[in-house]
């Protein structure tokens, strides 16, 4: 089944569930309301005669107007056609997302890291718990409010990154700015 019919399906089952689609490059693209997002990712799986089987990529994209809320991004292949569809569902602050881990055992650590950088709770998840930053952080780094500091981050495991100043290059037009 190729996109544009897996799409069509999704339409006659979910008809109220798909509040946009797009196509860009050959790729379709699908919002959907938060309600039906799981009952969507198991339908594309689970398309006959091939379905969505592979969880390619699983991440989050902050924003801060028109309100604060982060879209959490799918994206979903079909290893018999080589076709992929990306389904994205907005949540606002704080509000939690079922997890797919039950679809896709694959999905724990992309939802840990959705959870730990962008603070998108996933209800469900076996093991909901940091996996980059230290247990004891506070906050949720790839928020877009979340301050930038000269604090270098404490990521787990000895990893040591520098400070912003010292990642971003400083340039003779920049030093003049007054």
């Amino acid at each position: 089944m190729n996109s544009a019919e897996a799409i069509a399906t999704l339409k006659e089952n979910f008809e109220t569930s798909i509040i946009d689609e797009i196509e860009f490059h050959g790729e379709l693209t699908i919002e959907v309301t938060k309600g039906h997002l799981k009952g969507i990712l198991l339908s594309l799986k689970q398309m006959v005669p091939s379905g969505y089987t592979v969880l390619m990529d699983l991440t989050a994209v902050d924003y801060l107007k028109p309100t604060k809320r982060t879209k959490v991004v799918y994206l979903l292949h079909n290893p018999t056609n080589f076709e992929r569809i990306r389904v994205t569902v907005f949540v606002e602050r704080e509000e939690p997302l079922p997890s797919v881990t039950d679809i896709w055992a694959g999905a724990e650590w992309y939802e840990r890291e959705i959870w730990d950088l962008f603070g998108v709770w996933f209800e469900g998840n076996p093991d909901m718990k940091r996996i980059l930053m230290p247990d004891d952080w506070e906050g949720h780094p790839l928020r877009k409010d979340y301050a930038l500091t000269e604090v270098p981050v404490q990521f787990k495991h000895g990893v040591k990154p520098k400070v912003p100043s010292e990642i971003i290059g400083v340039t003779k037009a920049s030093k003049n700015i007054k």
